[in-house]
């Protein structure tokens, strides 16, 4: 005798998401999420009513793969006491770039994880909803790995004013520390008219921003079979009707072109804001990191990101991240690098300590700096930009700025949060208004009127309407 088929609504699945690491990572997620939805499942915000745990990872450097590992073992006890207290069994799913990196290594020693699936396997999560995955679901990377792409079922998380879009994944670049190319695989990008069409239906959602991320959107295109730039891409979205904003993160020092630098300071659309990740600036460090440029190109970019012959009045808001205690970064090395943050030009910092990752040619190096030599380096930079944040913001005061409203505040209820063209979202604080009230997504003009390190302070402009295009406070 057959068994009979459980109905439609026994196979549904409540699932429970964790998601960590970079924005990359979180798109991934929202294309997982979008998966769930797909599959006619239900996704809850409370592990304790879910029957499946899915914790997207990162495996980037030693604090972030302590992190997932925290993740999943905390995910883990969540199943584990579930089963005791009498309840039905639960799932776990590891997926992401830690379980790409030591699949087995994982597999072997977390006997509780019942899936895992890697850093190009978000399509994946279907199989195990249905119950049809083996344990190992983690496939090799290629040019021919996965990539999402605008038919792709998403659904996007926090305010759909603002979204992560990824232009393309992986990376061909043979940076000495970097762990990325064997996380993700070799560069592959998304055509054009894909991203233009995901953009064009994110925009008919309520979508005022899109923040364009890649591990490296300045070689957008070229692997295509018919190539294409990012300068192109630009263009392309620059005509989308209801589109404000479109943020750049992340480009690679020497392959910012001078047609790049025209279109964000002089395309409305485009985003007067720029992350170009330098790591150092000393010519002997950048060398060791097989970084392929030395101190000259790094100051020549800052040159050109702050020359009015190339700008004009603009101002391009300048994030980078620099890397402290490489191996053979001496004390007059890392005084180079402190002396060129203290310059002032740029706009918002993040300092990391060197981690040392298995499998990179930096791991190999010799002449390592003390680990808490670096870690005092790279809270010295930050105290410096610190200081240096807080007299660029004390000179904002009394300007009036073009602010997109994010909600109503956690601080105060009277309160609203929002940001300005020159802050990211999650990173480089915020502008909170006092005074008045605005929907979510609204583009407002608001005046400065105090300034701290992190935060902004403004009062809206009562006689400018905010437009009308945004989504209702919710």
């Amino acid at each position: 005798m057959s068994a009979v088929e459980p109905p439609v609504q026994d196979r549904r699945r409540k699932v429970y998401f964790v998601s960590l690491g970079c924005p990359k990572n979180q798109v991934d997620t929202e294309v997982m999420l979008g998966v769930v939805e797909g599959g006619g499942h239900q996704l809850v915000d409370d592990a304790s009513e879910a029957d499946t745990l899915v914790v997207n990872t990162c495996g980037f450097i030693d604090a972030a793969k302590e992190e997932s590992i925290d993740t999943i073992l905390e995910l883990a006890a969540n199943k584990t006491d579930a089963v005791a207290q009498g309840g039905p069994r639960k799932t776990l799913v590891v997926a992401g770039c830690l379980s790409q990196r030591y699949p087995d290594q994982l597999a072997k020693e977390m006997p509780e994880v019942d899936h895992f699936l890697g850093s190009a396997d978000q399509l994946g999560l279907a199989r195990v909803l249905g119950g049809e995955a083996p344990r190992m679901g983690v496939s090799a990377l290629s040019k021919r790995a996965y990539l999402y792409d605008h038919t792709t079922p998403r659904q996007v998380t926090g305010g759909s004013y603002s979204a992560y879009v990824k232009i393309a994944e992986g990376c061909d670049r043979p940076c000495g520390f970097c762990i990325i190319p064997k996380l993700r695989g070799p560069q592959r990008s998304r055509t054009v008219f894909s991203v233009v069409q995901e953009v064009h239906a994110l925009v008919e959602q309520g979508t005022r921003e899109v923040c364009l991320v890649g591990q490296d959107l300045t070689l957008y295109g070229r692997d295509l079979e018919t190539p294409a730039t990012l300068e192109q891409l630009l263009d392309a979205l620059v005509q989308i009707n209801g589109l404000r904003w479109i943020r750049l993160h992340y480009a690679y020092p020497t392959a910012v072109t001078d047609g790049l630098v025209e279109r964000i300071a002089g395309q409305p659309k485009v985003a007067t804001y720029l992350d170009v990740p330098m790591q150092h600036v000393d010519s002997d460090v950048l060398k060791k990191m097989r970084r392929g440029y030395g101190e000259k190109q790094v100051r020549g970019l800052v040159r050109t990101l702050r020359d009015p012959a190339r700008v004009g009045d603009a101002h391009i808001w300048l994030r980078t991240t620099m890397l402290v205690g490489h191996p053979g970064e001496s004390e007059q090395a890392y005084r180079r690098l402190y002396d060129f943050i203290a310059e002032g030009e740029i706009d918002h910092l993040g300092v990391f300590p060197w981690s040392r990752e298995e499998g990179t040619v930096s791991a190999m190096h010799p002449g390592r700096v003390d680990e808490e030599r670096a870690a005092e380096r790279a809270a010295e930079l930050m105290e410096l930009q610190t200081g240096i944040r807080t007299r660029k913001h004390a000179a904002l005061v009394g300007r009036t700025l073009d602010v997109l409203v994010e909600g109503p505040s956690a601080e105060h209820e009277w309160l609203l949060d929002g940001r300005h063209e020159g802050q990211a979202p999650e990173i480089d604080g915020g502008t909170i208004l006092t005074n008045g009230e605005a929907p979510r997504g609204a583009m407002v003009r608001a005046k400065v009127v105090q300034a701290g390190a992190h935060d902004l302070v403004a009062s809206l402009d009562l006689d400018v309407e905010p437009d009308e295009t945004a989504d209702p406070l919710v």
